[in-house]
This record gives C-alpha cells, structure tokens and sequence, in this order.
C-alpha cells in the first residue's frame, strides 16, 4: 500500500467529535487521533496547534515503532513525506496535461486548414480529457477555487463542466468572437476550453440548441451559415480554443513548478515563510477537500443526476451526462476513480505513498484497507458498463451504472465520516449536513 470572485476563506468547521466519534470509531481510531493529530481549524488563518510540534512528527504506527521507512512500506510516513508524494504526483500529472494540451493545440491547428485531420484532433482531444479527468481530484492550490488558500481557480478555465453552454459556443460561431484576441484565455469559461472543444470537434450537426427568439435564429443568421461554412467555423474556433487549453495547462504546471511559481514548495513547506499553509494538517486538509471532487462531481453530478436519483425530475436523465458529444462519460468516471487512487494510496496505479499510509501509521489499517479495496471495486465496476456513453448505458443496462452510483457511494461514505475523523480533517463546508 503505500466562481471566480474571490470570497473570504469559510470558518472553522467541526463534525463527528467528542461521544459521537468514539462511539462510531471504536478504541483504536480514538487512540490514533491523540497521538497522530492536532485539531487544526480550516483554512486557518495562522493559529499554531496545541502542540507546535505535532504536524512534523513522524506518525506512530499501531505498534509504537517510529523508525520504519520514510517512504511507506511496513513502517511509518510523515505529513510531510505524504504532501512531498502529493507535489511529486501533481507536477507529473501536470506535466504530462500540458504536453497532451500541446499535442491537441497542433492537431486543432492542422485539422483547421485540412478537415481530414479532424479525427487525429478527436484523438488528441481524448488523450488530453482522459489525463486532465484524473487530475479533477487535485483541485488545490492554483488549480483550487479562488477562496482557498493559493487558489487561483485555473481548473475551470481548462475545464468548465458541469457549467457549460452550447447555445454561447453557437452564438460565437455566428459572431466570430472567437477570432477577438486571446479568446482562447479570457472568454468566458463556459465559451471555451475542454468542454468547448468537444462540442467543436465532435458535434456535426447543423442545429443549434438556442431559442427560436434567440438572436442567431430569430434573424436567421444561423441558418444562413450553410453546412460547409459552419464546419469551417468550428474548426477554426476548436483550433483557438485548443490553443488556449494549451495554455492554461502550461500556467497551471509553471504555477507549480519550481524555478517558476514553484507552489510546490509552498505546499511542501508549510509554517515556512511564503507559504500560503500554516501548518502540514492544513495543507493535507486541502487535498482532503479537493478529493470530495468523487462525491460532488462524480457521484451526484455524473451519475446520481443521469440516473434520476437526483435533481431529476423525470424516471432518468441521460441528457444531463458528462462529455455528450464525444460520448466517454463512462472513461472520465474511471479516469476520476484513478486520480483519486493517485491521491488514497499512491501515484503510481495505487503504489507508492498514500493517505492510506498514513491511516495505518495512526492504526487505522481495517479503514485504509476497506477504502483501497472500495476504489478498485468502484473501478471495476466502470469497467463492466457496456458502453462508453453512460446514457446508451442507462438506456440499456441501467443496473451496471447503478451498481457503479453504489460503488462510488461506498466511496465517500467513508470519505466523510472515518476518513475525515480518523485523519482530524475537516469535512468541507458544501457537504456539512449532507446526509447522504
């Protein structure tokens, strides 16, 4: 095992404490929250702990040993040896978005004079979705929403869903803002990026999906473009948009990366003068947040909502599945369930230092073990959906995509009681009497 206006930071948050957790965790996780954690309030704003010391000791294992192997293994790992695995991790995921970002940036560009090289742009558009999905669950930092510490929200600018908007993507193709200069970095989050490009390179029809009072119908501009000029007008508009994913991802990796922003070293080095974290727990406590990514996004928006369990008003809604054009809805959940194994139990295909290791450091190995074994089910069970768009599979086999809903449910419920308790993590702020 191994929005984009800036708000304050929210207050100090508590859940499951004093009876309420010892009856619900029993002896051993109790134990472990007195000798590996302090309570440490969210996104505090310079508070040290009760003991200055505690968030750079190396956790003691269930067996008292603290001398074992810094980098997992059979002995014991530090906060600071599991947020120096994280930065590594981040910055190689990063590295690899942005050169896949590059790639589809080319593609668009040559697909935009020659249409016989759409299909080689569609291929680059789904290498680079399929890593940027497994860097969702990473959503801290400069890539994190711009309320929380360092955050400068550049996930939405490269991948605004679930707030997408066909009907502005059409509107600019009548208009041509997209040839205004750097529309590409500075349109509307929901006129471009990943989401903006695949209703570009994969979407051949000729409707539009605004109103008959809208402007482009009402004046019959849209109509007016004809088959050829409108495919003509999406492959120059996919070309700027790629060139603008392209580069959000390298502001996103120089943000990190050191000798450029290096937020690495802010986020290896809290306490340290800089550093937008005061402490270690503070720093894991953003990642903790960004993985509720699994139960914001992916449980509820990319499943439970398609399915008809929630904010659904019909017996299902397959219309309101991730990725409709390129139809991969079902590869960017497994996608979403990798990264988020990247973060539980180690970058490498779940080898490698993980929150797992420091669980069992704290002697909660039954929960680190459970919680391993639940994404790997989760990620078989992506994998026995028939089919890649998750509305065809809803239509056909709606038992496999609800046997997936659970898989990732099983997931987060452990990620907001035990998890968060156990670790002395707060549970973010949108989910607190979130009961399901």
């Amino acid at each position: 095992m191994q929005n984009h206006s800036q708000v304050s930071a929210p207050p100090p948050r508590r859940w499951l404490q004093g009876s309420v957790a010892r009856a619900l965790l029993g002896g051993i996780f109790a134990i472990g929250l007195v000798a590996g954690c302090e309570r440490i309030a969210f996104y505090s704003t310079g508070r040290p702990p009760p003991d200055s010391n505690a968030s750079s000791t190396t956790a003691s294992s269930s067996t008292g040993d603290s001398s074992g192997d810094p980098t997992g293994g059979m002995g014991t790992v530090t906060r600071a040896t599991l947020l120096d695995a994280i930065a590594t991790c981040n910055l190689e995921l990063l590295d690899t978005f942005q050169k896949a970002a590059q790639e589809l940036a080319t593609e668009a560009a040559e697909a935009k004079t020659d249409p016989a090289g759409r299909a080689e742009a569609q291929a680059a558009w789904i290498k680079a979705i399929d890593i940027w999905q497994r860097a969702e669950p990473f959503q801290f930092g400069p890539g994190g929403p711009t309320n929380t510490p360092g955050g400068q929200g550049l996930r939405d600018t490269i991948y605004s869903w679930p707030l997408v908007s066909r009907c502005l993507v059409e509107q600019n193709i009548v208009s041509k803002s997209y040839e205004g200069p750097d529309f590409g970095t500075t349109a509307l989050i929901n006129m471009r990026g990943l989401a903006a490009a695949e209703y570009l390179l994969f979407y051949t029809g000729t409707d539009n999906a605004c109103t008959p009072a809208s402007g482009i119908n009402a004046t019959g501009s849209w109509a007016a473009l004809g088959a050829d000029e409108l495919a003509s007008r999406k492959a120059t508009y996919a070309s700027v948009v790629s060139t603008g994913i392209a580069a959000m991802a390298g502001k996103l990796l120089g943000a990190w990366r050191p000798g450029e922003g290096d937020f690495a070293a802010q986020f290896r080095n809290p306490g340290k003068s800089g550093s937008v974290y005061t402490t270690e727990q503070m720093a894991l406590n953003a990642v903790s947040d960004a993985m509720f990514h699994m139960e914001t996004h992916v449980k509820d928006q990319k499943l439970a909502r398609p399915l008809g369990i929630m904010d659904c008003s019909n017996a299902t809604c397959p219309e309101a599945v991730e990725s409709r054009f390129a139809r991969r809805s079902r590869p960017h959940v497994r996608n979403n369930l990798i990264g988020f194994r990247m973060l539980m139990s180690g970058c490498n295909d779940g080898e490698g230092v993980g929150f797992d290791d420091v669980l069992v450091a704290l002697g909660a190995t039954a929960l680190a073990e459970k919680m391993n074994a639940d994404v790997n089910a989760a990620i078989a069970a992506a994998d026995a959906v028939p089919s890649d768009d998750l509305a065809e599979a809803i239509a056909q086999d709606p038992e496999s995509v609800t046997k997936l809903h659970a898989a990732v449910k099983r997931i987060t419920d452990s990620l907001k009681t035990e998890f968060v308790t156990v670790l002395d993590l707060e549970l973010p702020q949108l989910l607190e009497g979130d009961n399901d």
